[in-house]
């Protein structure tokens, strides 16, 4: 049973097919570095140096040298205290390199050749956002930041660089049912990338339709499919707890991972049912979009990764992998 109908649709929804992107078929690289890579769940590549974030390991920042495949150092600290982290991300940033803590809701200014030459660095700044509970990644967004805020108000919500709020952005899709607050939030769950400058996407979890805004705010497109599915859940109170749970008919992965370059968006599509057997977080199709939602092509994947980072200027896709251990996976295009 696929739940998806031509009958249902979202408000301002303009279809894409799968004949809409060009189809380019990648082949995989799996890296070896001279020590291993551990738990990586975001990864970011600048200059000639891979870094990735890690779980459950002491220090959660490690440095690799692309050129060398050396291990250069760990960054980072795991813990609570002043300069220490729990599940950091990296922000794409042109100029300063910067990492947001989400368990202080705090962002982290770093000198890049410090932290890249392998001396224990301290932060130059450290700006707590005005508000708090920001679980996603944040990306920049002219001179603000920007994060996806799983608030009913609005998807995304906007910071100045000193963590003042400056306003809300965006605007949720208007399905073919009707949410409570909770299950609003729940359902359009996502995640944004930006081209830094004037255009943000964002990215929906368990439906696959993508919103591109300029950067006031004002929708652009509003894109639905390849496979025009949709995303169901349902509000529920047991005298415990109050929250939302995904029809599993309908609880099915769609985008993650986008990456904005200048000129395109990149996204893994998954399109897997979450609760049917063999279900995993490895996607082997990217598709790639201009900043005004036109389709562009879709890179075949022969090795399924479940985060990407692209270095645009050598035109290569790095991708995290897990099967059957973790290990990074190039992919040139």
């Amino acid at each position: 049973m696929v739940a998806c109908s031509t009958n249902e649709t979202y408000l301002g929804e303009k279809r894409i097919e799968w004949d809409d992107f060009e189809e380019i078929e990648l082949k995989g690289e799996v890296l070896s570095f001279s020590e291993e890579i551990m738990n990586p769940y975001h990864l970011i590549v600048r200059d000639s140096f891979l870094l990735t974030m890690n779980e459950r390991t002491e220090n959660i920042c490690h440095v690799f040298n692309l050129n060398t495949k050396e291990k250069v150092c760990e960054q980072i600290m795991m813990g609570q205290g002043p300069n220490d982290m729990i599940h950091p991300f990296f922000i794409e940033t042109e100029d300063s390199f910067m990492l947001y803590a989400p368990m202080t809701s705090s962002v982290f200014t770093y000198s890049w050749e410090e932290f890249v030459r392998g001396v224990k660095v301290n932060p130059t700044s450290k700006k707590k956002l005005s508000e708090s509970g920001f679980f996603s990644e944040l990306s920049m967004l002219e001179e603000n930041l920007i994060v996806v805020s799983e608030r009913p108000d609005a998807p995304c919500y906007v910071f100045g660089l000193k963590g003042d709020k400056v306003g809300t952005f965006g605007g949720y899709p208007v399905g073919p049912r009707e949410y409570s607050d909770l299950e609003k939030v729940d359902a359009y769950k996502g995640i944004l990338a930006t081209n830094k400058k004037d255009r943000v996407a964002f990215c929906c979890t368990f439906t696959d339709l993508i919103d591109f805004y300029d950067a006031k705010g004002k929708l652009i497109s509003r894109l639905h499919g390849p496979e025009h599915f949709y995303t169901s859940f349902i509000e529920f109170n047991n005298e415990m707890m109050m929250g939302s749970r995904p029809e599993g008919n309908y609880y099915r992965d769609a985008f993650y991972s986008p990456f904005g370059g200048e000129k395109y968006l990149y996204v893994l599509f998954n399109g897997k049912f979450v609760n049917r057997p063999g279900y995993d977080l490895l996607a082997q199709d990217i598709l790639v979009f201009d900043w005004d939602g036109n389709p562009v092509c879709r890179y075949k994947l022969d090795m399924g990764v479940s985060k990407i980072t692209i270095d645009e200027s050598n035109r290569i896709i790095y991708g995290i992998s897990n099967k059957p251990e973790y290990h990074i996976v190039e992919f040139k295009y």
